[in-house]
């Protein structure tokens, strides 16, 4: 029988698996439409970003960045 912490992770695969899913299909959809719009927000992202290749505008990626750092684990 489940126990809560399984059942927790289990929520967590599936927010996790969701997430990704929905990553995928933004970027997808952006690249496939030559966006030049953030995948997270959909604000428009400067020129200079977009010919290096990069998806999320500086907020959102500064935003991600320090979310990423809160949940580092060596």
């Amino acid at each position: 029988m489940a126990d809560d912490i399984d059942l927790a992770n289990d929520l967590i695969d599936i927010e996790r698996s969701r997430a990704l899913s929905k990553i995928r299909q933004s970027t997808a959809s952006a690249e496939a439409s030559g966006s030049k719009f953030c995948v997270e927000c959909g604000d428009n992202m400067p020129v200079g970003r977009t010919k290096l290749g990069y998806k999320l505008c500086v907020p959102c990626a500064e935003y991600a960045e320090r979310k990423k750092s809160m949940y580092f684990e060596d």
